[in-house]
């Protein structure tokens, strides 16, 4: 579906204080949202819609609170956002993470994980093409690895975790604050995959989609780091990074 809102996008550049500076080649649309559906009208509007359109050709539409945090991320394989397939993000009022999982033809697949406020994993469901098969997954993986290896090493950015804080600190956007309603602390999960590239990127906590974006953007922009290595191989890595952005 394509919407016809260059005077939306507009209002949208006025309201969120140069929406566009991050990652403007994957925008596709950008649609305030009120109480009786899209509109131009800023002050009607309650929320926003972004699509973004990636280069293997899958959209993801992010539906914003205006002034707030993310509700919730959807992942499509056409350009109509009719077919669901990919990762799915939910999010509480404060943007909090409650779950995720995978859609495949617009059908649950794969494990779909649940957390506590805390950003805790605290249940884990798993579906085959939209039939809940286990709903109680147990963590196995610590039961089934509990040894160690004298080749071993975690993913490593330079020469200590520091770095990569020094990294963040030093190639984020410092007026990404002042551009935000309130600023806020965002938080991101990723991977560091068997290549060192950062992956999986995604939202814990939101704040606003300005803010969001400065932290994924410097997150996705990373040099390579040094992959994970136990017995001879090479391992994804899971890491969290969180930004504490201030308004002057």
């Amino acid at each position: 579906m394509k919407y016809r809102i260059i005077r939306t996008i507009f209002l949208m550049i006025v309201f969120l204080g140069n929406i566009f500076f991050l990652h403007a080649q994957e925008l596709e649309n950008i649609i305030l949202v009120g109480d009786n559906g899209i509109t131009e009208d800023i002050k009607e509007a309650k929320n926003f819609v972004v699509i973004k359109k990636y280069p293997n050709a899958t959209y993801e539409r992010l539906d914003y609170m205006l002034y707030g945090p993310l509700k919730k991320l959807r992942t499509y394989s056409d350009s109509t956002l009719t077919v669901l397939s990919g990762r799915s993000y939910e999010y509480d009022n404060t943007g909090q993470l409650t779950y995720y999982g995978y859609y495949s033809n617009n059908k649950k697949d794969g494990e779909w994980s649940y957390m506590n406020d805390t950003g805790k994993v605290v249940k884990k469901e798993r579906y085959e093409n939209g039939v809940l098969v286990d709903p109680d997954v147990k963590d196995t993986i610590k039961k089934k690895d509990t040894l160690s290896y004298p080749d071993q090493r975690e993913a490593t950015f330079k020469k200590s975790p520091k770095d990569f804080k020094t990294y963040v600190e030093r190639n984020i956007d410092q007026e990404a604050g002042d551009k935000s309603v309130k600023g806020g602390r965002v938080i991101v999960r990723f991977v560091v995959n068997t290549k060192g590239a950062t992956d999986n990127i995604y939202l814990e906590k939101s704040v606003e989609y300005v803010l969001d974006e400065a932290l994924i953007k410097v997150i996705r922009n990373s040099p390579l780091w040094t992959p994970a290595f136990q017995n001879g191989k090479q391992l994804n890595a899971y890491r969290r990074q969180w930004v504490e952005f201030k308004k002057e």
